[in-house]
């Protein structure tokens, strides 16, 4: 399964998405569908930020930074992590599923786990 057509599948099948990017650990996007700059712009800002969760995760002993859901007036953002940095960030509307974008975002990342060792 190549990279874009695990994130198209994934944006047809959650309600409400509207894109979604693969984002190596520097912030550069790998994946974006549909070509999006603001998409491109969140998904790098999204790379510091979970850098410093994830040395505040290692000094509290929560475990490793697995997902975390951003909430803002206009969309949602499910940010998932998934091997050696990389990171899958699915936008949606606010009527959309955030549950079942938050499932089908671990999903797809479990099944692309292997194209980042």
């Amino acid at each position: 399964m190549t990279l874009h057509t695990a994130v198209d599948e994934l944006i047809s099948g959650c309600p409400g998405a509207m894109g979604a990017a693969i984002v190596d650990p520097d912030g550069i996007p790998v994946v974006v569908q549909p070509r999006d700059a603001s998409l491109e712009d969140i998904g790098a800002e999204f790379a510091t930020i979970i850098r410093e969760v994830d040395e505040a995760e290692r000094e509290l002993h929560h475990g490793q930074l697995q997902q975390f859901v951003v909430t803002a007036d206009q969309s949602v953002l499910v940010v998932t992590l998934m091997n050696e940095g990389y990171y899958l960030v699915l936008q949606l509307r606010r009527d959309g599923l955030v549950g079942k974008a938050r499932f089908l975002s671990r999903v797809t990342g479990e099944r692309l786990y292997s194209e980042f060792i």
